[in-house]
């Protein structure tokens, strides 16, 4: 039986080994700017933490990986787009783990179902940070 304590360090290490894949996957797709630009590779991390820790860490994670990318290798540039990154990357975390918790039923459906809303509200929030940045 699992203990909370045990599974709030195996979310923690889950979270931290996301995060490690977050900061370096840039660099496999980074090298084609076209793929780079279509893959995204900075979601696939937040979205999986959502998914398999929960919103709490998904959201966190997606906040600070722009963030300690920046800090690390100094890209993206922190301010408009990795501020816009942060806010964008939280979402996608929090909605896909928040939406995927309260499922009915823990299904494929609810997976898809989970992953394009959490998509949908991460674009929404990253345009709106972008208008509000520009204006």
């Amino acid at each position: 039986m699992e203990t909370i304590l045990h599974r709030s360090i195996r979310n923690l290490t889950v979270s931290a080994m996301l995060l490690a894949v977050g900061l370096l996957l840039p660099f496999l797709t980074g090298q084609i700017p076209q793929i780079g630009s279509m893959l995204l590779p900075m979601h696939i991390p937040v979205l999986l933490c959502g998914l398999i820790c929960g919103w709490q860490y998904g959201a966190t994670v997606g906040f600070l990986l722009p963030l300690f990318r920046y800090m690390l290798f100094g890209m993206p540039i922190l301010f408009p787009s990795g501020t816009t990154m942060a806010f964008e990357l939280a979402t996608y975390g929090f909605v896909v783990g928040f939406l995927y918790a309260h499922a009915k039923q823990k299904c494929l459906i609810a997976l898809y179902r989970s992953m394009i809303l959490a998509m949908l509200a991460g674009r929404i929030v990253g345009a709106l940070r972008k208008r509000c940045c520009l204006a």
